[in-house]
């Protein structure tokens, strides 16, 4: 099976992903931790894709597509879960057709949404963990120890693309682009829209009712 899972920033996309990979056991394909881990290795690669995430622009499709044609071609046979990507309908028609040459399909698309007004208190209220990539909100999902990762007691950082600005600017191109993609999946596939109010678990349990509606019926 195939999912895609995709939404505005600040929504728990990465959060949801988890929860998805480990306990209906699928291969997460990240974009925003692959790109991010790109950044950190310090490639020439790296050092353009940061460029395009701090000014919060979409890293050109060229770039990420090769990343995703790895991913898709080393994983065909496992179930997979597809977080960050596609971002525009252009990225969506080719993992399309990179699906349909290896015979596959994508089968579930789930839109995870909340306001502009509430995603931007999210964002802001943020903090990150450079080592493990943890994301805490200090409102909804404090860390025990003020500024301190659960996981690896690292001390969280802001990430620089959760500066006003930025979010902005992101909020802008989601309008502008990724929403599009509910209209290219809405008709050939099984498409939800879901809010990402209550707990994270709340917020699962939604999404694991509709995979498992879908797989019910296959």
């Amino acid at each position: 099976m195939r999912i895609v899972l995709f939404g505005p920033p600040g929504v728990g996309k990465s959060t949801q992903a988890d929860l998805i990979a480990q306990n209906m056991h699928f291969k997460r394909f990240s974009m925003g931790d692959t790109l991010r881990d790109e950044v950190a290795s310090k490639s020439e690669l790296g050092t353009k894709i940061k460029r395009y995430v701090e000014s919060g622009e979409l890293v050109p499709d060229d770039i990420v597509f090769e990343l995703v044609k790895k991913f898709v071609c080393e994983n065909q046979k496992t179930d997979i879960l597809f977080e960050g990507y596609p971002r525009t309908v252009r990225q969506a028609e080719a993992l399309d057709a990179l699906l349909s040459q290896l015979g596959l399909s994508m089968d579930v698309v789930l839109e995870i949404h909340l306001s502009d007004d509430e995603v931007f208190r999210r964002l802001t209220n943020r903090g990150y963990c450079p080592n493990c990539s943890s994301i805490y909100n200090y409102d909804t999902h404090p860390p025990k120890v003020d500024s301190i990762c659960d996981n690896c007691g690292q001390k969280l950082v802001t990430r620089s693309d959760d500066s006003e600005e930025v979010i902005r600017r992101r909020l802008q191109l989601y309008a502008e682009q990724t929403k599009k993609l509910a209209n290219h999946y809405n008709a050939p596939l099984v498409y939800q829209r879901i809010r990402a109010e209550g707990t994270k678990q709340e917020v699962f349990d939604k999404i694991a009712h509709i995979i498992h509606a879908y797989s019910n019926k296959r």
